[in-house]
């Protein structure tokens, strides 16, 4: 588990198959009203703020990997169609 304590509050760092996001975990956490972002326990944190919770986890010790998501498959290109000539012809359906 990822934690960040970010102008007095505390977030958590939560991966998931849909995303990777960051939720409030406890609001004044070590004394005094923290600051206006702070959405609420359980509630998705602003994304403005996400770059400088991902700094304070990295300052603490956690691996920058944890971070990044795995880049997604590359599907085989199918092979192109072939061009019809320039030539006037007549087609039968």
């Amino acid at each position: 588990m990822i934690e960040s304590i970010f102008k007095g509050n505390r977030y958590r760092y939560c991966k998931s198959d849909k995303g990777n996001y960051w939720v409030g975990a406890n609001r004044s956490f070590g004394g005094g009203w923290g600051s206006n972002y702070y959405p609420g326990n359980n509630c998705h944190a602003p994304m403005c703020i996400w770059g400088e919770l991902v700094e304070i986890a990295i300052a603490s010790g956690v691996p920058a990997e944890s971070f990044r998501s795995p880049k997604p498959e590359v599907k085989e290109k199918k092979a192109a169609r072939q061009k019809k000539s320039d030539r006037p012809s007549i087609s039968i359906f």
